[in-house]
């Protein structure tokens, strides 16, 4: 079965990306800033159901991290939907499929 098929039941939880993800992600989502989170919306572009995923810009720990390289702005989104999608690992939500968005975030 591929991606673009009609399906009878609900559509089977696969790790999957394609560039049409990206854009149509890119082109849909809402993007709501916070000091310093990125929270972004819309209708997954496997699946079509609503996710919403959290894009932290900094992480912090008791102990010093090394320094990084600088961030060049790209983030790995996930489907975060809560349908249902046969053949999901447990503990896990989405559809299984990710995207990689390049955020422009106003400092």
């Amino acid at each position: 079965m591929r991606d673009d098929e009609p399906t009878a039941g609900p559509l089977p939880y696969v790790e999957v990306t394609d560039e049409a993800y990206a854009a149509r992600a890119a082109a849909d989502f809402t993007v709501r800033e916070f000091e310093f989170a990125v929270l972004l919306s819309g209708r997954c572009p496997r699946c079509d159901h609503a996710t919403t995923s959290t894009v932290i810009d900094e992480l912090y720990r008791r102990e010093a991290a090394p320094a990084a390289e600088p961030d060049p702005g790209y983030r790995t989104v996930l489907c975060e939907c809560e349908a249902d999608h046969p053949s999901r690992p447990a503990g896990l939500r989405g559809c299984g499929a990710y995207w990689t968005l390049r955020l422009e975030v106003e400092a």
